[in-house]
């Protein structure tokens, strides 16, 4: 039995969570690891550093519903090395469900990013997502692989980092309920998602976290950022056009009210309306600083409200369907 050890309350931010669905039984992380009880300030010692946990660990935190351990902060580096170091033989276990691989991949996608985007170097950045890509797809298209599961186990704050890969998984979920069966074409379309939002690595996080309401001016510098992405990526040989039109025109609209051209309809690529539904569809469910999550529910009413007129209402109802599968 673990005995938990009382540890003084601290303030939360020296504390990291650690998804429990990425922890693989007899494996140590080298790092403590620690439990919060709900609602509660304090933490306390779960398991002490170099002990791994086993399979009854695991089953008990499950039955229990403690989906989230911690860290602290200091040593979430080395949870980070864990991740990446175990990814690929975390996903090729079959012992696994699918969706605790996820989990893991979902971990190191937005680790990396956060690390490829921290950097600024665009060559590095498109190198990476293509690495990503090529798990994220061969995940999703397993024949087992539930999206409503998927998008359960998935971050939903505010961190550009974590939105680009979001919007990823969700255009490779929605394009393969499309109908799109070329794995090239989904790799591409995974890669176009992490890239959608490369231009706002040019914009201030002031600006990108602020919690008010945001001025005449800083709108016009946030509504660049399709057009400052799209700059930094034209130039390549190895983008495609759709690729290239994911960044471009995710914020167009079809009845031409959007941003930055103001295209209409057939002028708006087919994977820039699939980018277009997942961005949308992510921005309302997730955190914000001027707001929270809103619940599916109010997330569908309000993109119905839009279909055929900002949104692609087919493939608003497709997305639709696709999510609320079980």
């Amino acid at each position: 039995m673990t005995t938990l050890v009382y540890e003084p309350p601290v303030a939360q931010t020296s504390y990291i969570p650690v998804s429990v669905m990425t922890l693989r039984p007899d494996q140590s992380l080298g790092i403590a690891l620690f439990l919060r009880e709900p609602g509660a300030r304090s933490y306390f010692l779960y398991r002490d550093k170099g002990i791994p946990l086993n399979a009854s660990d695991l089953e008990g935190l499950q039955a229990r519903g403690s989906t989230t351990l911690y860290a602290k902060s200091d040593e979430f580096e080395i949870y980070q090395q864990y991740l990446r170091g175990s990814l690929d033989s975390a996903l090729a276990d079959e012992s696994v469900p699918v969706a605790n691989r996820f989990s893991h991949l979902n971990e190191v996608v937005r680790d990396v990013l956060a690390e490829s985007f921290h950097r600024g170097e665009t060559s590095g950045a498109v190198t990476t997502c293509r690495n990503l890509a090529e798990k994220t797809v061969d995940l999703i298209c397993r024949k087992d692989a539930v999206a409503s599961e998927l998008l359960g186990v998935m971050y939903h704050d505010y961190h550009t980092f974590t939105h680009s890969a979001n919007v990823s998984f969700y255009c490779t979920i929605l394009a393969k309920s499309l109908g799109i069966s070329s794995r090239a074409d989904l790799h591409r379309i995974a890669v176009g998602g992490m890239l959608h939002d490369l231009g706002k690595l040019d914009i201030s996080d002031r600006i990108l976290t602020k919690a008010g309401t945001l001025t005449s001016a800083e709108r016009n510098i946030v509504k660049q950022h399709p057009r400052t992405g799209f700059l930094k990526l034209s130039r390549r040989h190895d983008l495609s056009h759709g690729q290239l039109m994911m960044v471009y025109q995710h914020h167009e609209r079809i009845d031409g009210k959007g941003y930055p051209v103001g295209h209409v309809g057939s002028e708006i690529h087919d994977w820039g309306k699939i980018c277009a539904v997942v961005d949308v569809y992510e921005a309302l469910s997730s955190n914000r600083p001027y707001r929270c999550a809103l619940g599916q529910d109010e997330v569908f009413r309000l993109m119905g409200r839009d279909a055929g007129l900002a949104l692609d209402k087919d493939l608003i109802a497709c997305w639709m369907q696709a999510i609320s599968t079980t």
